[in-house]
């Protein structure tokens, strides 16, 4: 059986190839942004403003970064399962969805 060897050789072939693999991510992070934030708006900013800065006493400050210290693993339960007045979103939010909403809230530090 003869093996087939396939090279790439022009270097515009493969500068476009890098180009176009190196920017999936950056707009995959934008998509996700994206999403974090129409989450937030959607089920957090009534509590943790629209801005981060909290309207309910005892919710977190993001735009000060409260609790934004702690791992995303950490974050993500306390989403599921709730916490004090904050309801438990367990269902009712997909896991990249969280992720989505816990990436876009390290946004809102001042």
């Amino acid at each position: 059986m003869k093996r087939l060897a396939y090279r790439v050789t022009h270097p515009a072939a493969v500068a476009g190839c890098l180009a176009f693999f190196t920017a999936l991510p950056a707009a995959a992070q934008m998509n996700s942004l994206a999403n974090g934030q129409r989450i937030y708006q959607t089920h957090c900013a009534g509590c943790h403003g629209v801005s981060g800065i909290s309207v309910m006493p005892q919710a977190p400050n993001f735009a000060r970064g409260e609790r934004l210290n702690l791992p995303d693993p950490m974050l993500a339960t306390t989403v599921k399962t709730g916490r004090a007045a904050m309801p438990a979103f367990f269902g009712i939010l997909g896991e990249r969805d969280i992720y989505d909403v816990l990436s876009y809230l390290r946004t809102m530090r001042r």
